[in-house]
């Protein structure tokens, strides 16, 4: 699995993961259910079905974690990989929780996870760690914790997750031939100098647009690219800013390189 892509998956067990939602949310309109809940073949992801038989977003659902742990009062930090969405510290501003950034791969994530003051991380994917519990994905006690947290409410899933702020997030990736990665990180950190940077993982640009990021690929010869900004035409906007400096190094250096040979 890519560090980058923490809900990368076969297109067999995709396949299979398809056709268990499709049936939750059949058994969901049959019954009149509150929720219905689709664990994955490992049993480490949760995918929700809400009452009236719409799929979650999984953006929505770590959103959903973020909103009821706030309104329930816990104290604490959450762990999120560096290219999740901001707006899990615009839903936390005013609680008791602090948001605590980690480099974009599950490893990180779940050793950020086992930090003392830590009490919940996630990544946009179905993932979701409870270290109280385990420091690890575990799909069933998502779901215990998600219920837990959902008894004291008293409103139905779709009004809750209709209540929370739309991500403007955006993710492109671009080929990258393996030999150049290194180079175009490189290069790319000497153009944006001056810039504000967050070098966590990969680059990170902010501005006062929001932000854009790529991050290499360490599975595949690809890079990333993700963006986020106060519209979505924004987060296009970034996103094209950042694809366009890197096809620049690119073709650059795979011009020099055919001089060269």
């Amino acid at each position: 699995m890519s560090a980058h892509e923490f809900a990368a998956d076969s297109p067999e067990n995709v396949t299979s993961l398809r056709e268990s939602l499709d049936q939750a949310k059949r058994l969901v309109t049959a019954i009149g259910a509150d929720l219905g809940a689709v664990f994955d073949r490992a049993g480490e992801r949760l995918f929700l079905v809400d009452e009236q038989a719409h799929e979650v977003p999984l953006e929505q659902t770590l959103l959903l974690f973020l909103r009821l742990l706030g309104s329930n009062g816990r104290r604490g930090k959450l762990a999120f990989p560096i290219t999740v969405t901001s707006r899990v510290e615009e839903i936390v501003k005013g609680s008791k929780l602090e948001v605590v950034r980690t480099p974009a791969s599950l490893a990180e994530l779940t050793r950020a996870a086992a930090a003392d003051d830590v009490i919940f991380a996630g990544a946009v994917g179905g993932g979701y760690v409870f270290p109280e519990f385990l420091p690890a994905y575990d799909a069933v006690a998502s779901l215990c914790y998600l219920l837990q947290l959902l008894a004291p409410i008293g409103k139905p899933v779709s009004e809750l997750v209709a209540e929370l702020p739309a991500s403007t997030l955006v993710h492109r990736r671009l080929p990258c031939p393996w030999s150049l990665k290194g180079t175009v990180m490189r290069v790319l950190t000497e153009r944006l100098r001056g810039r504000k940077l967050d070098l966590l993982d990969g680059i990170k640009v902010l501005d006062r647009r929001g932000w854009s990021q790529v991050l290499p690929d360490p599975d595949e010869p690809v890079v990333h690219i993700y963006a986020e900004g106060k519209t979505r035409e924004s987060s296009d906007e970034l996103a094209e800013e950042l694809r366009k400096l890197v096809d620049e190094i690119l073709e650059a250096a795979e011009a020099e390189a055919r001089v060269s040979s």
